[in-house]
């Protein structure tokens, strides 16, 4: 019945028909919606394609919608006022692939030019986490994944901003790699409720000529904390990716200065970030507070011009509580996982704040 449902909504609100196709390509602003649904979130996927839908106002700028879904061939749609454009449909594809990211959206942006891209990046994500274990990092089509360096690699153009509708992705990790292709970054550094981003509310935010990010990230944020109980569970943050290069020079400093060891640390002893039972998710200032007694002012400092804005509920899904959050989640290198310690030493992050090094002789 809900594949049903979604077969006479695009019925409802599509057209291939070139008289419906009246939106001007060239635009000041466009906005890309890239769904990896083809697993469990499809249902998901096709509640937010509508919520995105009502939300659409006529701003002047461009918004486009790919989407993947279980059962269904990837489709690309336009989104325009109360209806969307069917403009093609594909071959099946793995929609969590570099070549077939790259090629999406290399296709829009080519008939969509503009002076600025916005993102959106909609599937499953663990943040920086490998894909083929048994966790997902980003992306999911039919248990297939993308490591965030091959997804850095595949975005075409340097966009605006990107948002993540993804679990865990508001990571320093995944910021560091995606520096170079986005200029703000909004993400939640904790597991997301199903539901995601509320489109219907946020859209007109991001569609705006110069779009409130602040304003988008604080909507999320306010909405669910206005739920109850387990749906009262929420962390979101904007980064500013031009200030992550000075922020990893201070954690070099301090590392510098004070070593990196993590032999006797006791992870639990800083605020977790995520619900796994072997936790690998934490609050970036926690850890470094818990880490360094001394010389944090510079990186704190550089920490907050990071992180424009960032909110959170005081607890997550009722299983712990949220005390603190500084906007940007990190992993604390567990002594009995070498295999996740040595993928994480190749990570940017890692290398440029000397983690690397420590963990090839401190593990």
């Amino acid at each position: 019945m809900k594949l049903t449902a979604f077969v006479f909504f695009l019925f409802i609100l599509s057209s291939c028909r070139n008289e419906d196709r009246d939106i001007l390509k060239e635009a000041k602003h466009t906005l890309i919606v890239y769904m990896a649904a083809d697993n469990d979130l499809s249902e998901d996927a096709t509640n937010d394609l509508r919520e995105m839908v009502t939300g659409y106002r006529n701003t002047g700028a461009n918004m486009l919608v790919f989407i993947d879904t279980a059962n269904e061939p990837p489709k690309l749609f336009e989104i325009k006022e109360n209806r969307s454009l069917l403009l093609k449909i594909y071959p099946e594809f793995n929609s969590a692939s570099a070549k077939e990211i790259n090629n999406i959206l290399s296709e829009i942006t080519a008939l969509y030019p503009s002076d600025s891209y916005g993102l959106i990046l909609w599937s499953h994500g663990t943040s920086w986490l490998p894909s083929g274990s048994i966790l997902k990092s980003f992306g999911d089509d039919s248990g297939k994944q993308i490591n965030i360096p091959e997804l850095a690699e595949a975005l075409p153009v340097q966009f605006e901003f990107i948002l993540f509708d993804a679990c865990l992705m508001g990571a320093v990790e995944v910021a560091y790699e995606l520096k170079d292709k986005a200029h703000y970054i909004i993400a939640p550094s904790t597991e997301t409720i199903a539901d995601g981003f509320p489109y219907e509310i946020i859209i007109p935010e991001l569609l705006a000529a110069q779009p409130d990010l602040k304003k988008a990230a604080n909507l999320y944020f306010d909405f669910y904390n206005r739920q109850h109980g387990a749906y009262r569970s929420a962390t979101v943050s904007l980064i500013n990716t031009q200030e992550l290069i000075a922020l990893a020079e201070e954690m070099k400093k301090l590392i510098q200065a004070e070593g990196f060891y993590l032999s006797d640390f006791d992870r639990f002893s800083v605020q977790r970030l995520d619900v796994y039972t072997e936790q690998y998710h934490f609050d970036l200032l926690d850890f470094a507070d818990k880490l360094y007694v001394s010389n944090k002012n510079s990186f704190i400092d550089r920490l907050n011009k990071t992180a424009l804005y960032k909110a959170h509920t005081p607890r997550f899904i009722e299983m712990y509580d949220i005390n603190t959050y500084c906007g940007l989640s990190c992993y604390i290198p567990h002594p009995q996982r070498k295999d996740l310690n040595a993928y994480y030493s190749t990570l940017k992050w890692s290398v440029d704040t000397s983690i690397s090094d420590f963990l090839q002789v401190d593990f």
